[in-house]
C-alpha cells in the first residue's frame, strides 16, 4: 500500500513554500498551504509576528479543507520566527488532531533560531499526539531560490517509498 503524504506550511515571503512545494512535487504529494485571514505587512507586520511567535501566540487562519486522517505522513513547514514557529502554525497545531501521525518538522530561517523552534513544535505536536519522526533545518538568508528549493527536493527524495 502506498503511504499517503501531506505537506502543510505557512509561508510570509515563499522560501518555506519553494521547499514545501519541491517536497510535495518530490513525493507526488497533497499540499496545503496556512494562511492567515489578516496578511502581516511592513515593519510592523515584522516584528509584531516575531513578538507574537516568541510568546507562542496564535493568529486567525483561513479554514483548512482535508482531514488529516486521510494520511499515513504529515510534514509540517513553518519559517522560524524569533526562535519559534509562525503563530499561523501555532493555530493549526492547536486544531490539529495528529493522533498516531507520523510527523515530519522542517523549518526555514535566514540565519538561527532552528533548534528552538523544532523543539517548541515537536513538544506542541507530541501534545496532541503525533510521532515526530524527523526534522529539518533549511538556512534560506543569501541562498539561491534554486539551492532552497534543492534543499527541499532533498528532503522529499528521503522519503520516497521503496
Amino acid at each position: 500500500m502506498k503511504t499517503k503524504t501531506l505537506i502543510v506550511y505557512y509561508s510570509l515571503t515563499g522560501k518555506t513554500e519553494s521547499v514545501a512545494k519541491a517536497i510535495a512535487k518530490t513525493l507526488n504529494a497533497d499540499i496545503k498551504k496556512i494562511e492567515e485571514v489578516k496578511r502581516r505587512k511592513g515593519l510592523f507586520g515584522f516584528i509584531n509576528g516575531g513578538y507574537c511567535a516568541r510568546k507562542g501566540k496564535c493568529s486567525e487562519i483561513k479554514p483548512m479543507d482535508f482531514n488529516l486522517d486521510n494520511y499515513d505522513i504529515i510534514f509540517l513547514g513553518t519559517p522560524v520566527w524569533a526562535s519559534r514557529s509562525a503563530p499561523a502554525v501555532n493555530t493549526f497545531i492547536s486544531k490539529a488532531n495528529f493522533n498516531d501521525k507520523k510527523v515530519i518538522i522542517f523549518v526555514t530561517m535566514g540565519s538561527t533560531g532552528d533548534k528552538g523552534a523544532i523543539k517548541v513544535l515537536t513538544n506542541a505536536v507530541e501534545s496532541k499526539e503525533g510521532k515526530i519522526i524527523n526534522s529539518f533545518a533549511i538556512r534560506t538568508g543569501r541562498i539561491k531560490s534554486k539551492e532552497i528549493i534543492k534543499h527541499g527536493e532533498d528532503i522529499g527524495k528521503q522519503y520516497i517509498d521503496k
